[in-house]
């Protein structure tokens, strides 16, 4: 079967988007212990000050927010569905169990994900995606109906519940007997002092076990993994499980190959799309300005969580008027060039998700000193979103230049040999050495 390389791009700018919204826990990991997505903004670095540049950063994290949180992961999760079927006709085709080499790449998936979640990233996707794909495993054969039903029924009940407990929360907050002032009044402090100071210290208690040495960045690292795993399954899991669905469904049908073969008409597609990014688009912005339209944090805790409610429930809308968005740019003849600059990066994009992590790490943590960098809460958004263009290009250029040489990425290939029980690593040949 011919490689999809417009689903390959695809999936590149999908790890723009990762990127955009981990790299915040890397370069502020105060919002992993509890601080919030606007924990430390404006505060830290030579541009953290009040001005021109403090709004500045605002914004690059408001755009960070509409555009990326919540979307990047659901185009993600539904490329991983619809690769389950690509990958299910392939063993079909070699005459082998899908259910035996499903299981086995979702056991790797399983062991990275423990060692990225562990020593990189807490906010680790991959054994997520394991534990839910024996789950799509077991649902392999579902009907088309019946996968839909549950994927929005998934989608519905989560954000519903995150609405509903935003709303309580910020109801409780305004509610005169929880007032801070009536909390604070007779311990003797004022509520800007007590959370002044409740800020500071768990901004500067976090930052300085991220930075610190490489024992105490471990034992942040398993603190802050323990508390978030659990919700990554609980409130990130089923919005993913609802995108494998639909990837499944899709795949099922190879609607992405009509779609690039253009036998579905463009304006059918468009009246899908302009509706889905306007709904979706327009969530989005409300939640990126409850949290940082005003004085980062001024919201308070049910703003945050409302705002999360609704970035969940614009995120699979948003995420299909993006996806066919792409595809109907990708597969006009005008960008084959855009096609033939992205897709090796999408074709690595385990490699890629991986090596953003260990990247990140190098440079906000003390992981690998003296080599590390430990900048965390040393720069200010603004700086955080050059990083984040530049390591996107960094990937895209070694992608190409390693898949000159090699098949498959770093990581792809030992996972194929598991899964497949094949050669780990295969050079290509070169022209002075045809035999090699």
């Amino acid at each position: 079967m011919e490689r999809l390389h417009a689903v390959d791009a695809l999936r590149a700018l999908a790890l723009l988007g990762i990127l955009s919204v981990n790299i915040w826990y890397f370069a502020f990991p105060e919002n992993l212990a509890g601080g919030g997505r606007s924990a430390g903004l404006g505060e830290t670095g030579s541009g953290g000050g009040a001005g021109a540049f403090a709004a500045a950063d605002q914004w690059v994290a408001f755009a960070a927010t509409a555009i990326f949180e919540g979307k990047s992961y659901v185009i993600f999760s539904f490329l991983f569905g619809l690769a389950f079927v690509l990958q299910w006709s392939s063993a079909h085709r070699a005459g082998v169990s899908e259910v035996s080499r499903s299981q086995r790449r979702f056991a790797g998936l399983v062991v990275l994900g423990l060692l990225h979640g562990i020593f990189l990233f807490v906010g680790d996707i991959l054994l997520a995606y394991a534990v839910l794909g024996f789950a799509l495993l077991g649902l392999r054969r579902i009907s088309t109906r019946a996968a839909l039903l549950l994927a929005a029924g998934l989608w519905t009940v989560v954000a519903l519940a995150l609405l509903g407990l935003g709303a309580l929360t910020w109801w409780l907050e305004s509610a005169p007997m929880l007032e801070g002032a009536a909390m604070t009044e007779g311990a003797g402090m004022s509520p800007e002092a007590m959370e002044s100071s409740g800020l500071i210290m768990a901004t500067e208690e976090a930052r300085a076990a991220y930075t610190g040495s490489l024992g105490s960045y471990l034992a942040f690292q398993l603190e802050a993994y323990a508390l978030v795993a659990p919700s990554m399954l609980l409130v990130q899991g089923p919005i993913a499980f609802a995108a494998f669905l639909l990837g499944l469904v899709i795949g099922r049908a190879r609607m992405i190959e009509q779609i690039l073969a253009g036998e579905i008409a463009t304006t059918r597609l468009v009246s899908v799309m302009l509706p889905a990014l306007a709904v979706g688009g327009g969530l989005s912005v409300t939640a990126a300005w409850m949290v940082w339209g005003g004085e980062p944090g001024a919201g308070g805790l049910g703003a945050e969580t409302l705002s999360a409610g609704l970035i969940f429930l614009a995120g699979p809308v948003q995420a299909t008027g993006y996806v066919l968005a792409v595809l109907l740019i990708l597969r006009h003849r005008g960008f084959s060039w855009l096609v033939r600059l992205l897709a090796p990066a999408g074709r690595m994009s385990l490699s890629n998700y991986l090596g953003q992590s260990l990247v990140l790490a190098l440079i906000f943590s003390a992981l690998g000193a003296p080599l590390g960098l430990g900048l965390a809460g040393q720069l200010s958004a603004s700086q955080v979103g050059g990083v984040i263009v530049g390591l996107w290009l960094g990937q895209l250029g070694i992608s190409h230049l390693w898949l000159r040489f090699f098949d498959r990425g770093p990581m792809e290939a030992p996972l194929r040999a598991w899964t497949y029980a094949a050669k780990p690593l295969h050079v290509k040949p070169t022209q002075d050495h045809p035999s090699a």
